[in-house]
């Protein structure tokens, strides 16, 4: 069905950097964290259909290259575009009760309890994305859907069947 299909993606400095710095002594050289996300190429490209890939390395105005967390880069720029949806491709199927159950879905409030009392039980890749995934809710991303990425179809059995496969946070 997709033969003859164009399919253009399209990739630029989105980001602006700042540097890490020293943090209790230690000195994190090329570590940065996101200083702006220009929100407004993003859409431009967004409206014209094409994808739009944004990396985590970025510059600093002073023209220094830095890294940058990836969960930290997915959540300023769905916040920047205002996204309706986030999406964690985890190791795990979603966020876990204290009793290890997968948990359907959860408020951003319920989200900020379980990163402070038993943020330990959940995958270590749902705990590191897990902070990022409530800020995103509270400014105004309206879902974000955590599903694992071995699943073969979990993206299409969240967002098309009513039980969906994953966590998703409103």
């Amino acid at each position: 069905p997709m033969a003859g299909a164009f399919l253009r993606v399209t990739g630029g400095n989105f980001i602006t950097a700042r540097p890490v710095g020293v943090v209790d002594g230690i000195d994190y050289q090329y570590t940065g964290a996101v200083r702006k996300v220009i929100a407004e190429e993003i859409q431009a490209d967004l409206a014209q259909e094409n994808v739009v890939l944004v990396t985590p390395i970025s510059a600093s105005p002073t023209g220094e290259i830095f890294n940058l967390a990836w969960e930290d880069v997915a959540e300023a720029v769905a916040v920047a575009i205002q996204a309706d949806k986030l999406i964690y491709l985890c190791d795990a199927p979603g966020v876990f009760d204290r009793k290890g159950g997968l948990i359907d879905n959860l408020t951003a409030d319920q989200g900020q309890k379980i990163t402070g009392k038993y943020l330990q039980a959940q995958a270590p890749d749902v705990a590191r994305v897990l902070p990022n995934a409530v800020r995103a809710c509270h400014a105004g991303v309206g879902r974000v859907h955590f599903l694992d990425r071995q699943a073969d179809g979990a993206m299409l059995m969240e967002f098309f069947t009513r039980d969906g496969d994953g966590t998703v946070m409103t």
